[in-house]
């Protein structure tokens, strides 16, 4: 009945916080809930007898919160402004410019899509996944509502992007639903999937209930079938689609029709054959639910409470039951489910990964294994994040913007190491190490000098041309379908005799035993590859399309772009300072890390794209150059690597190495791979 009471409580002074529906927060509503967030706080801390961290310096909070809210350092320019500035309210109004500014946007992108595993060069609905989460992440569309969309996204992709989710684990919908449980409510069911769950209430039955709501849709295009019967229908020959049966018999009228029946048939399939080159590619970027269709459980199923291969009707097991549900419905009943305000996880497990994402640590951990009998750290704080995520309608950015506003956010990180099992009580952020996004887009700035957060629109071309060509086909008409597909058939074969005569002419050339032989052959091959390359291009009506969308950011990659780590494709090569970093593979949800190795230390010291202080295209180089005094050139280092001033022992010892360009480079090599800056302290 007491904790009955907090709850009610903690309701009720929501609604004085949050008056009727807050949305975007005004600046006192952010930092009224954020300082019930500290009042709560400072009670569990006085009940357990511990006394909460000091309060960081302005330096400190200035680099903490661009690191935090946009994901890389100040820039100089920047920096100063901020320490210059004397106003009172100058790190409240810093955390409102920066959760307002693109570059928001920018750093919730690469988290986000790390949770959500995107990998944007896979096959053609990558690139529209990416796009479409990134503008829905930057238009503030709500949390529960990205989610709704995925989970009942259906269709081609170039017209319905968010089916992305489903595509990115085709022929695999029971890891796709697992996936869904862990990310969206925190339920790591997947153990249930062979057997009852070891450490949970799950039976193997119970979870094929649950994962029936997805056992009805197929990697299907709708549309593409629907054009092929289209142009089946407008081309095949009149003749015989009316056969002229006036003064049959009926026996032979029968036959005169089912004969044209069948001859139609043939026409259509040899049409539609035709056109296979053309939709290729459609069913492996799309799905439709197919209530037909039902998910059975494994022939090796072992237990007594049904039998193998049985089908399975979907029933939900906690929250809101549903059961019955129309196999038309399944899908949509499930996503409307999972993202409801009454589901018992959704709500307050995005808002504790939030927090998490803020402070380091979750209320609750694991974050992602969730129970009935979970106690967070810190109860009435979790009930208030639950709250204020419901208040500001999901939306990330306003709730963030709560929790970057705490005096929590600006106290000196927490020395205690949180206990496996046990809730831990926090006194001030967790020491974080940068992200190898932040370390990138950190780079960017000492080396470029880009401070421009803002999206790039390339993806999004690529991806409306993609759109485009699409409907295009969809729409041709019939004829020119035809034509096209034709075209494509003959490009095919030529295509596969040209490949044959590559490979036999390589396998030539590795026997040549003259000169003159080896040339002859390797002129022939060039000319044979010539043919094979414009065959591929004929033989697929979107190849140009396509290559452009598999090419973008090679160049980015190799080291030559400026843009934001959230405007390359994902996942990042193996081998650039991204993956060196840990950058997360996007195979499993969240799985980039910031565990420290020897290798990235000789990255930092190594790799092109951390050469700061002598590299040609570094501006901290130029501004160096420009800059006279040792002293000065210290100052400048430090603001921008550590967005401060140096102290006066710092340039008393360090100055005289600010004199020379080689001193000056063992310098900032020396302060780049230094705690100080790799570390958000």
């Amino acid at each position: 009945m007491h904790a009955l009471t907090k709850i009610l409580s903690l309701f009720l002074l929501a609604l004085c916080v949050f008056p009727a529906s807050a949305k975007t927060l005004t600046e006192k509503q952010a930092r009224d809930a954020a300082a019930r967030i500290d009042s709560l706080l400072a009670a569990d801390l006085k009940t357990a007898n511990i006394r909460a961290n000091g309060r960081i310096s302005d330096s400190t909070f200035l680099r903490r919160a661009y690191l935090g809210i946009i994901g890389r350092i100040p820039s100089e320019e920047e920096a100063s402004a901020f320490l210059e500035n004397a106003s009172r309210d100058k790190r409240a109004n810093l955390v409102d410019f920066l959760t307002a500014s693109p570059g928001f946007d920018s750093h919730l992108f690469n988290w986000t899509a790390d949770l959500l595993r995107v990998q944007t060069k896979q096959e053609q609905f990558g690139l529209g996944w990416h796009v479409w989460l990134r503008k829905s992440l930057s238009e503030d569309k709500p949390w529960d509502t990205i989610v709704n969309e995925m989970l009942s996204s259906t269709g081609h992709a170039a017209k319905d992007p968010a089916v992305g989710y489903y595509l990115r684990d085709r022929n695999m919908q029971l890891d796709n639903f697992s996936n869904s449980m862990q990310v969206f409510l925190g339920r790591q069911i997947g153990c249930a999937q062979c057997h009852d769950h070891p450490f949970d209430d799950w039976s193997q039955l119970e979870y094929f209930q649950m994962a029936a709501f997805g056992g009805g849709f197929t990697y299907h295009s709708d549309d593409a079938q629907k054009t092929i019967r289209r142009v089946a229908m407008d081309l095949k020959p009149a003749a015989k689609a009316s056969p002229n049966t006036k003064g049959m018999s009926k026996k032979k009228a029968m036959k005169a029709r089912n004969k044209a029946k069948i001859a139609n048939r043939g026409e259509s399939r040899k049409i539609g054959k035709l056109l296979q080159p053309i939709f290729k590619d459609f069913n492996k970027n799309a799905l439709i639910d197919d209530p037909s269709r039902s998910l059975r459980l494994p022939e090796d199923y072992q237990y007594r409470d049904a039998d193998p291969k049985s089908v399975v009707s979907p029933e939900t097991l906690f929250g809101e039951h549903l059961e019955n549900v129309s196999p038309e419905e399944r899908r949509v009943a499930f996503a409307k489910w999972v993202t409801s305000p009454e589901n018992p996880f959704f709500t307050k497990v995005i808002a504790n990964r939030l927090w998490a994402r803020t402070f380091g640590h979750g209320l609750l951990e694991p974050i992602d294994d969730w129970s009935e009998d979970s106690k967070p750290a810190h109860p009435q704080i979790l009930a208030f994040l639950e709250t204020t995520m419901k208040a500001v309608d999901y939306d990330l950015r306003q709730f963030t913007r709560v929790l970057f506003h705490t005096d929590l956010f600006q106290r000196e990180c927490d020395a205690t190491e949180p206990v496996m099992g046990v809730a831990h009580i926090v006194r001030g952020p967790a020491l974080q190490r940068m992200t190898a996004e932040q370390l990138y887009d950190s780079m960017l700035v000492l080396t470029r000098g880009n401070v421009d957060d803002s999206p790039r629109p390339s993806h999004s071309i690529k991806w409306e041309q993609y759109a485009a060509s699409i409907e295009r086909l969809l729409e041709a008409e019939s004829h020119d379908l035809l034509v096209l597909g034709e075209s494509a058939t003959q490009a095919e074969d030529a295509f596969r005799k040209a490949r044959a005569e590559v490979r036999r002419l390589q396998r030539e050339l590795g026997g040549a035993t003259s000169d003159s032989q080896r040339k002859k052959l390797q002129l022939a091959a060039r000319a044979a590859r010539k043919t094979l390359t414009k065959y591929a291009k004929l033989r697929d009506p979107l190849s140009m399309v396509k290559k452009e969308m598999m090419s973008m950011g090679k160049r980015e990659e190799r080291g030559g772009g400026t843009t934001r780590a959230s405007e390359h494709p994902a996942p990042f090569n193996a081998g650039t300072l991204v993956r060196e970093f840990g950058g997360s593979d996007r195979t499993t949800p969240s799985s980039g890390d910031t565990i420290p190795t020897v290798p990235q230390a000789l990255a930092l010291l190594n790799d092109p794209n951390t050469e700061i202080s002598l590299g040609k295209r570094s501006v901290l180089s130029k501004r160096l150059l420009s800059i006279k005094s040792p002293e000065a050139r210290l100052e400048a280092i430090f603001l921008r690597l550590y967005a401060r001033p140096p102290s006066a022992r710092e340039t008393k010892t360090y100055a005289p190495l600010a004199k020379d360009a080689s001193s000056l480079r063992d310098l900032t090599n020396a302060m780049l791979t230094s705690n100080q800056f790799i570390f958000v302290q």
